[in-house]
This record gives C-alpha cells, sequence and structure tokens, in this order.
C-alpha cells in the first residue's frame, strides 16, 4: 500500500499479513477520500520532540527502509518489489520506499533532506500512530543514487549529532580501540563467515546519534564529482550507467563541481570522524561496474576506520543489478541479501 510520511508519499510492503498495519493503511485512505471530498478531516499531530512520541501499546516490527534507484530522475519501484518482498519474507520486516524528491524540479539537497525526515519519523517513534506498529531495528538499503542516499543519511545524521554539542564525545569514541575485523581475514571462509556476522551486535559509537542498525548497498553513486579513475575509464560503455549519463546525473544533481564533493552528495569525501561512526556495511558492486572503484576505496576507508563493513564484487555484472534475481547469479546474491539481513536482524 501507500502512505504519506512527512508529506512524502511511501509504498509499505510486507510479505506476511499485518493486520495493524493493514488497518493503518485503511485509515489513511480513507482520510485521503475524504480530503478528495473536501470534507472535514482531523489530522494527527506527530509530535516534533522524539522523547515525546508516545510508542506505548503498539507492536513493534523491524524495517527495511529502502531506497531505491534511477538517477535521481525517477523511481525503480516496480523493478524491485519482487525482491524486496523476499526480503520482508526473509526477516517478517516490513520495507518502507520513500518516492523522493526527483530531478528536474528537485536538486541538492532536496532528496537528502525528505529522506532523512522520513528516517527520523520512524526511529523516533514520530511515525507510529500513522503506521499502526512502532519500528523496531532499522536497516537502510539502497541501489545507485539510492546508494547515495542511503550513506548521505548517515553522514547527515552523524554531522547533525557533532554540531549539537557533542564533538568531545565522538572524539573520545574515535580515540577508543575498536576492534578491526581483521583476524577475520585469515581465508575467504572466514570472510564469509564474517560478512553473515556483520550487524549482530550492537555498537556502542551508534548511541544518541540514532543511526540505522546497518546498511546494505549495491553499486552506490557514493562519488558525484567528475573525478576520473580506472573502473569510471573501463566502464564508460556499462549498459546501464555509460559516462555520458553519469556525467548528466552529476551535474543535474549537484550545481556545481564544489557542491559535488560536499559529504552530503558525495559520501565518497566524508571525514574520518564521520565514516568511523558508521554502522556495519554490505557494499555489492560489479566488477564491470564504472563505480566499482569508489566502492572499493570507501569500504576500504570504513575497514580502517574499524567499522565492519564488507565488499561483495560480483563478476561480469553492470551497474544496478539487484533486480536480475531471475538469472543463476541474481539468486545467489539475493540469498546472500537475505541471509545478511537475518543476521543484521538478530532472527538467525
Amino acid at each position: 500500500g501507500r502512505i504519506e510520511i512527512c508529506g512524502v508519499s511511501c509504498f509499505v510492503l510486507s510479505r506476511e499479513p499485518f493486520p495493524a498495519l493493514a488497518s493503518a493503511l485503511r485509515r489513511f485512505h480513507r482520510q485521503q477520500e475524504r480530503e478528495d471530498a473536501r470534507l472535514g478531516t482531523i489530522h494527527e499531530k506527530l509530535s516534533s520532540n522524539p522523547s515525546s512520541a508516545n510508542v506505548r501499546g503498539f507492536q513493534s516490527r523491524n524495517v527495511i527502509f529502502h531506497l531505491t534507484g534511477g538517477g535521481f530522475f525517477a523511481h525503480t519501484i516496480a523493478g524491485e518489489i519482487s525482491f524486496l518482498l523476499d526480503w520482508s519474507a526473509a526477516t517478517n520486516a516490513v520495507v518502507i520506499i520513500p518516492e523522493y524528491a526527483l530531478l528536474p524540479h528537485h536538486k541538492f539537497p532536496d532528496a537528502i533532506q525528505e529522506v532523512e525526515r522520513i528516517y527520523r519519523s520512524l526511529r523516533f517513534g514520530h511515525a507510529v500512530s500513522l503506521l499502526g506498529f512502532r519500528p523496531d531495528k532499522i536497516i537502510v538499503t539502497g541501489e545507485s543514487v539510492g546508494g547515495n542516499l542511503a550513506s548521505a543519511l548517515c553522514v547527515s545524521l552523524i554531522m547533525s549529532y557533532e554540531k549539537n554539542d557533542h564533538c568531545e564525545e565522538l572524539s573520545h569514541l574515535a580515540s577508543m580501540e575498536l576492534v578491526s575485523d581483521r583476524d577475520d581475514e585469515t581465508d575467504e571462509e572466514g570472510e564469509s563467515r564474517a560478512l553473515l556476522a556483520g550487524g549482530s551486535a550492537p555498537d556502542c559509537r551508534h548511541v544518541g546519534i540514532g543511526l540505522p542498525d546497518a546498511l546494505m548497498l549495491c553499486c552506490p553513486a557514493l562519488n558525484l564529482s567528475s573525478d576520473m579513475t580506472q573502473s569510471r575509464v573501463d566502464g564508460a560503455h556499462d549498459p546501464v550507467l555509460p559516462s555520458g549519463l553519469l556525467a548528466v546525473i552529476s551535474s543535474s544533481y549537484v550545481q556545481n563541481d564544489c557542491d559535488s564533493k560536499n559529504p552530503l552528495a558525495s559520501p565518497y569525501f566524508a571525514t574520518d570522524v564521520t565514516l568511523r561512526q558508521f554502522p556495519s556495511t554490505l557494499i555489492f558492486t560489479g566488477s564491470e561496474d564504472p563505480l566499482l572503484d569508489d566502492s572499493v576505496t570507501f569500504n576500504a576507508r570504513l575497514r580502517g576506520l574499524g567499522v565492519k563493513s564488507y565488499l561483495r564484487a560480483v563478476h561480469d555484472m553492470p551497474h544496478a543489478f539487484w533486480a536480475l534475481s531471475t538469472a543463476g547469479i541474481g539468486l545467489e546474491v539475493q540469498r546472500e541479501c537475505q541471509e545478511w539481513l537475518q543476521k543484521a536482524f538478530c532472527i538467525r
């Protein structure tokens, strides 16, 4: 079904029957019908103070907050519903997909601002009465520019926390001895075990920031600058993201090359202080993806800063391949996505 959160239309999916959510969706649509009929409607007021949100009496449910690709020009929901429903079935989570602001009428930072408002509403309980349930753990997923927004969301949450007189606390956290996952890299089998365990343990660095419990990205557009890398040269003729299209997306979304290096537009350029606070992260990329090098560098930075971050490069795959779940390699990737989500939600 569809519902509005913070004024933004969102698709809400659940493979398993969930009466509380179904009732909330019916209530929302009845309200919309009354508005269409120009009858008076009493709107629920959502508190702007997270601590005052009343969540008592509401059933809790894990949430997958999914951000679609589409180059900031379109949403790719239709092609993604199949695997999103599979994720919902594997985790018993509700999938929420915002239709964030698009080009050409909305440029940076409109989309990330909308995404952050919706996420905060979910994380801090503002949307409880609207949805009919209380979000428990929230994992943010995103493909291509959706991966950009998912990463930028974390950057924005951390930077906002830094600005609110918490710099000393973050400095203390940054100086803590963080457990590296490099001990798990003794062999390929050990790396696989570490990957599937990612995100299962709470991280003291995230207390108070309100970060997602984990991130799962596919071919994220982390760097919207015009900087050239070897993978961008080699993947100039990618069937999904050729170099000309990448340039159009970047120049349309950000106003100039200076803005393209703003960490909220290009999380690739976030500082170490910010990145070391990131939640457990899994990045899928294709060996032929023009953005491969950006993902490799970003993952290496996260790992070097003590973040549980893992990279999976799938052989002979172009940019943004999550929806290719009908092919053999696509099924294998989707199985790995489902297993990682289950571990991150601590349900296996």
